[in-house]
């Protein structure tokens, strides 16, 4: 009954943010304040102030329904501890509401941080596996890593314009400097918060996390605030152009990078999680041109991959609900005659349809989307920016791999045939359950409908929102994306037709970024805490445990003097005088 209780109060909740973005559609922009606040000097007073605008319906929109929708999941999926995982669920949606309404920069770091934590008892809510509770420290360490920076930058922007309000910065002058510092270390805790280069590992690790948390995580909250804030920030961010170049680099390096690692990862939810990597760095790229038609594709971009990766992340635990892992190496034993795609027809389609909406298939919303991203870069690009030629070329060879990986999931996945069973590739080695019996597939089937439902109308979605800004379809930049994602998925069909995989060790292990990071901060770390210890315990420790051993030495040879025999005492007195007085003869002489 109180399980039943918290999972009314979460929809309800997400629903009533579904609301809000209803009601205020439409409305004027406007700002709201609050009058309790706290001057920290001179005429800057930090208030708690709320914004009305395009931005703030939009994402209260995209927040809503995917929280809506993972709730409603939730209801057939979690098992264990749901009191707790509702509690945590909805307090990471109002934090993540919190970031979308705010117009001050400290009341939006509250709802920043408070994703963070919510984040780190999400991911680990399993916590009785390591994988868990070691993937939940890893991104709670590194997105604090990245938020020391957003709170100085806070501070240097806040400063520097005389005002924390978000809407007034940028209304007074400001020395170029302190700018671009400034911005550079918001930019810092942007890249913790959306995982991208260098602090990108935290992400993929994270998936031990339940399913609806991951698409909650990845599609519509926390490594969504990132392009959230630029775009919040998008005028202060074009008057620092270091800035921009910064971010474009940063982009550019990061959607290559992460593609490159889904190509190979065998876990149908880390592919997605370095493919999410990729798609928030398109979005950054897109930011970082400066140009209305830059942020505009972005945060088109940004809302059809909160349907589609929304879609595909439930669509892998609905995998996991019923297989049991979402590996290819144990999800191949089911698939050898088709079993996945005929058994669950709907889990089938619907990620047919987030697949190919994430890979760019025209008439899908991630190709409208991708397009206009490609679009922007051209424009800014043909107009002699070199920037905008490096955004190009990016987004263009990782719309190729993003087929690549798009169609390479889905075929190991959905379509392993008995003539390929045979031909393991690499995946042969990986396989403990390779020589056992084919496993009993009658016990196969969709979900119910409470998981099957969001999985639907987030179909629907990945598909209609394509359409919702208005067909506006540049043909040549569909013809190349088009022939981009055709490059893309030949070679994974023709890879998998041979039963072979294309892993790399560079590729397998991630191109050993993990391994880096452990011995360039880890390992000197573990170092200076074990000098640290040793320190302690033997130098300091050793001053106080021979002060204590003194002292007991001296009192135990005082208490052996202690005799209580008088003759004792009256002959060591007398010895003491005689002393005493040879001492005083030997000084006077």
């Amino acid at each position: 009954m109180i399980a039943t209780a918290w999972r009314v109060v979460g929809v309800g909740f997400s629903l009533l943010v579904v609301l809000t973005a209803a009601v205020l559609y439409g409305v004027e922009p406007q700002q709201t304040a609050f009058t309790h606040g706290a001057r920290v000097g001179g005429d800057v007073f930090i208030s708690f102030d709320l914004r009305t605008d395009d931005l703030t319906v939009l994402m209260l929109a995209v927040v809503g329904v995917v929280s809506a929708c993972v709730q409603v999941y939730s209801i057939g999926y979690v098992r264990e501890r749901i009191a707790s995982y509702t509690a945590l669920v909805t307090l990471f949606t109002a934090a993540m509401v919190t970031v979308v309404v705010a117009d001050n920069l400290f009341l939006l770091l509250i709802g920043w941080e408070v994703m963070g934590a919510c984040s780190y008892l999400l991911i680990g809510h399993y916590w009785e596996r390591r994988d868990a509770r070691s993937g939940a420290m890893k991104a709670f360490l590194m997105t604090r890593l990245g938020d020391v920076g957003f709170l100085f930058g806070i501070f240097v922007l806040g400063l520097g314009y005389g005002t924390f309000k978000i809407s007034e910065l940028g209304d007074s002058p400001i020395s170029s400097g302190t700018l671009t510092t400034g911005t550079l270390l918001l930019l810092v805790g942007v890249v913790g918060k959306s995982a991208q280069v260098p602090l990108q590992t935290w992400l993929p690790d994270a998936m031990p996390g339940p399913s609806p948390v991951s698409a909650l995580i990845h599609a519509a909250t926390m490594v969504a605030a990132g392009v959230f804030l630029i775009a919040r920030l998008y005028d202060v961010f074009t008057a620092a152009a270091t800035t921009l170049t910064v971010l474009a680099i940063v982009a550019c390096v990061t959607m290559i990078f992460a593609a490159l690692c889904a190509m190979a990862a065998v876990d149908v939810k880390r592919v997605l999680a370095w493919s999410t990597v990729s798609q928030l760095a398109i979005m950054f790229a897109a930011l970082s041109l400066g140009t209305s038609d830059g942020r505009h594709a972005a945060l088109f971009h940004l809302t059809t991959h909160a349907a589609f990766k929304g879609l595909l992340f439930l669509c892998a635990g609905v995998l996991l609900h019923e297989v049991g892992s979402a590996a290819f190496v144990v999800l191949r034993r089911y698939t050898r005659h088709g079993a996945l795609r005929t058994a669950m027809p709907v889990t089938f389609v619907t990620m047919t349809i987030g697949l190919a909406s994430l890979a760019g298939v025209p008439g899908f919303a991630g190709f409208f989307s991708k397009d206009a991203v490609v679009e922007a870069a051209w424009l800014h690009a043909r107009d002699g920016s070199t920037l905008g030629w490096v955004v190009l070329v990016s987004v263009c060879l990782t719309a190729a791999l993003t087929a690549f990986y798009c169609v390479r999931l889905w075929l190991w996945v959905f379509f392993r045939t008995p003539a390929l069973a045979g031909a393991l590739g690499a995946f042969e080695d990986d396989d403990p359950m390779a020589d056992a019996e084919e496993p009993d597939t009658s016990k196969l089937h969709d979900p119910s409908w409470v998981m099957l439902a969001p999985l639907v109308l987030l179909a629907v979605g990945s598909i209609g929102l394509g359409y919702a800004d208005g067909v506006h379809l540049n043909w040549g930049v569909a013809l190349v994306t088009t022939v981009l994602a055709l490059l893309g998925a030949l070679p994974a069909y023709s890879l998998w037709q041979r039963g072979a995989d294309p892993r790399p060790v560079v590729l397998e292990q991630e191109f050993g970024v993990d391994q880096a990071y452990y011995r360039v901060f880890a390992v000197p770390v573990r170092w200076f805490a074990q000098l640290a210890v040793t320190g302690d315990r033997d130098v300091i420790g050793a001053y106080v445990r021979a002060a204590g051993r003194t002292g007991t030495l001296a009192s135990q040879g005082l208490r052996r003097l202690q005799t209580g025999n008088a003759q004792t005492y009256l002959t060591a007195a007398v010895v003491g005088v005689v002393a005493l007085a040879i001492l005083a003869g030997v000084i006077g002489s």
